[in-house]
């Protein structure tokens, strides 16, 4: 039995907020204004934990599926 892939999509968001953070740094050399400090503050700032945190519980939870499969897996060694 094949469990899913959740390091793919882990993997994919750790990547997008990588180039997030990069293109907002290319953003901030031409937008720096009360509004592009305010929008940093509200909406960039608040990801990086968030995802981090969504990362963490990915891989627990990789974790826990990758055992419940080899508990039910067919292929008992006796």
């Amino acid at each position: 039995m094949k469990t899913c892939d959740l390091s793919s999509g882990a993997a994919k968001l750790a990547l997008a907020l990588k180039q997030l953070g990069i293109k907002w740094e290319i953003t901030a050399e031409t937008w720096d204004d009360a509004t592009a400090r305010r929008f940093h503050e509200e909406f960039i700032v608040p990801l990086k934990p968030d995802v981090k945190q969504t990362l963490e519980a990915v891989g627990r939870l990789a974790e826990v599926l990758d055992r419940a499969g080899r508990d039910v897996s067919d292929d008992v060694v006796y």
